[in-house]
């Protein structure tokens, strides 16, 4: 955006006015924005096997995001001291 600005000094005190120029938006001619996209179409996303819980977790091999079970072991838990 840009913004133009003008010093008008015909009087004891300088005055500056600032305008911005109108909106403008860029897009291909063939953008046609969809508001509720569901995530079976994206393309970089597999929701093979998906089931309730599931997390999305990126898989570096295929390079794809998956619908996984997140799984956490905890073998130790420190509560300090007091």
């Amino acid at each position: 955006m840009a913004i133009n600005a003008r010093v008008n000094t015909t009087g004891a005190i300088g005055r500056a006015t600032i305008k911005s120029s109108p909106k403008t938006a860029i897009a291909a001619d063939t953008f046609a924005p969809k508001p509720n996209v569901s995530l079976s179409e994206i393309n970089d996303i597999s929701l093979t096997g998906v089931e309730n819980g599931d997390a999305l977790i990126f898989n570096s091999a295929t390079n794809r995001f998956e619908a996984n079970t997140v799984q956490a072991f905890v073998s130790e838990v420190v509560g300090g001291t007091f």
